[in-house]
């Protein structure tokens, strides 16, 4: 069984980061409410820590201070569950701005756990159909947060694909599967 993880409010707890982010922000002078403007019009594949600093011209190394703590913002009841399954059952498939998820995963520690970070600007359905491809013979479980990304999969070619929506029910969903 292979398993593709989104990052975000999935694997990260990116409602907490983000207020600890506005929190870092607020102590360098800038009202969160400004911050948290910019983030909700850039948003997605567009929002990059190292542009917000410079567009509310803060000093660069609130980057390292903000990214510092990324560790406690990591899922540990998922984590456990994702080192069982090992890495070589484990994917990452997360929809962001490249540099920016770069960085926030690799302050996490995270990537030492998954076979491959695939990282895009749009839909996930290509790189989630190349892992059911790829092990045809094996059940590929898809767990992501929002359901709109489930949407366009083609469940008809890949019957080797099942979903779980990450909710406040996500990891029982997760763990009724493994047993």
């Amino acid at each position: 069984m292979k398993f593709i993880f989104d990052f975000d409010s999935v694997l990260f707890n990116t409602k907490e980061f983000l207020k600890h982010l506005y929190a870092c922000v607020e102590r360098a002078g800038v009202p969160k409410e400004i911050a948290q403007e910019y983030y909700k019009k850039v948003g997605g594949t567009q929002f990059s820590l190292k542009k917000l600093l410079i567009y509310l011209s803060i000093r660069e190394n609130l980057h390292e201070e903000i990214l510092s703590k990324s560790k406690s913002f990591i899922n540990q009841e998922l984590l456990k569950t994702v080192q069982k399954l090992g890495k070589e059952n484990c994917y990452i498939v997360t929809h962001a701005n490249e540099e920016w998820q770069i960085n926030k995963i690799k302050s996490t520690g995270l990537e030492s756990f998954f076979s491959d970070i695939i990282i895009v600007a749009g839909s996930k359905k290509e790189a989630v159909e190349k892992i059911c491809a790829k092990y045809k013979d094996e059940k590929v479980i898809f767990i992501d947060e929002k359901a709109k990304y489930f949407e366009d999969l083609d469940f008809v070619k890949y019957p080797n694909l099942k979903t779980v929506l990450y909710d406040e029910k996500g990891l029982e969903k997760l763990i009724s599967i493994l047993s």
